[in-house]
């Protein structure tokens, strides 16, 4: 669930990228503390139970003003970037600096008071990975750089014209997206209290919504996508993975469309784990899936879940999720990454390009 939050970062992406510039924004700066509790959400991180994390986060917020921006959401999301330290409590954790971006959607409640859905997506600098010697109990990271994501919600109330007070609530997650094994990842919720002063106090326009017309046809496409994983946790050497997939999408409204998929692959670092553990399995998958996609001009993110048609390995669970990035360069092709994932751990992160039919 936590790799929703790619949604939101694409969806910023869009927004900053159009003729939109930062002059016809509100700005705001501030900061934030947390405090919460580490989540073991496998026996693998039960090490890690019991830590109660803190933390202190700066940023920078500019609340999107624009028509163009309306049209997009009808809405007028914040954007920013931040920085954030935290103290996980953990001997075997340590400490982590991250810088992100971040995409807040708001919606007013009252005339002070708005409830809001951040998105955080960005890397985190770690202090203590995985070391088959000195941390060998680290099963959470072994990477000292990886990606940093969160899903938050929160209240933010006007204090006056140029003060806010804001509080979230903060599902937070760190992994390396399966590059390197251990990556089990840090999950840690938080509860946080902030206050964020406004440059350049603007009264937000008033606008209407437009009518959509929905799409009546199904779009197909085409997939190939590459990749390579290490075999197993300290092991070095990188092994390829390609595969072809087929998808079907129907448009629902201006901003979502759904999609059904079925994907065939072969995985050479399977095909040398199952060699290591003398098994006789095969290394091909094939699966089914069924998802959204958030359409953002020519970028479209995109959540699916995923049952194995045929998985010959005893290493996976049947159902599986994929979370994806994808950019229509051209009337036809895409191109893009994706990753895979069974439950809270990555599978493998991919590079993919598409060709509509």
């Amino acid at each position: 669930m936590i790799r929703f939050v790619f949604c939101f970062w694409i969806y910023s992406y869009i927004l900053s990228a159009q003729n939109d510039s930062l002059r016809g924004s509100i700005l705001r700066i501030g900061g934030q503390v947390h405090y919460g509790s580490i989540f073991a959400h496998s026996p693998a991180v039960e090490n890690t139970a019991n830590s109660f994390p803190w933390g202190i986060q700066l940023e920078a917020n500019w609340q999107k003003i624009s028509k163009k921006v309306w049209d997009n959401c009808y809405c007028y999301p914040q954007v920013g970037f931040l920085v954030s330290y935290y103290n996980y409590d953990n001997t075997i954790l340590g400490k982590s600096i991250q810088v992100a971006y971040f995409l807040e959607p708001t919606f007013k409640l009252t005339q002070r008071t708005s409830f809001s859905v951040r998105g955080i997506v960005g890397l985190s600098y770690l202090t203590n990975p995985y070391d088959s010697i000195k941390n060998p109990n680290n099963r959470s990271y072994s990477l000292p750089v990886s990606a940093y994501l969160t899903v938050a919600t929160g209240v933010q109330i006007q204090l006056n014209n140029q003060w806010y007070l804001n509080s979230h609530i903060n599902y937070q997650h760190i992994s390396n997206g399966g590059i390197k094994d251990p990556n089990k990842g840090i999950n840690w919720i938080t509860g946080s209290l902030g206050i964020l002063y406004t440059i350049n106090p603007t009264n937000l326009p008033l606008r209407e919504k437009k009518i959509f017309i929905r799409e009546k046809e199904i779009q197909w496409e085409l997939i190939g996508f590459i990749s390579n994983k290490g075999a197993g946790v300290g092991q070095k050497q990188r092994f390829m993975i390609g595969g072809l997939g087929l998808q079907a999408n129907r448009q629902v409204n201006p901003l979502h469309a759904i999609n059904l998929a079925t994907e065939i692959y072969w995985d050479a670092s399977l095909a040398e784990r199952l060699r290591q553990d003398n098994l006789d399995a095969s290394s091909f998958r094939w699966g089914w899936m069924l998802g959204h996609q958030f359409l953002l001009g020519k970028f479209r993110f995109s959540q699916q879940l995923g049952i194995y048609a045929y998985s010959d390995s005893p290493y996976f669970s049947r159902w599986y999720h994929r979370w994806g990035v994808m950019y229509d360069f051209h009337e036809k092709w895409g191109i893009g990454f994706n990753m895979k994932a069974h439950g809270q751990t990555a599978n493998f992160l991919d590079l993919r390009t598409t060709w509509k039919f």
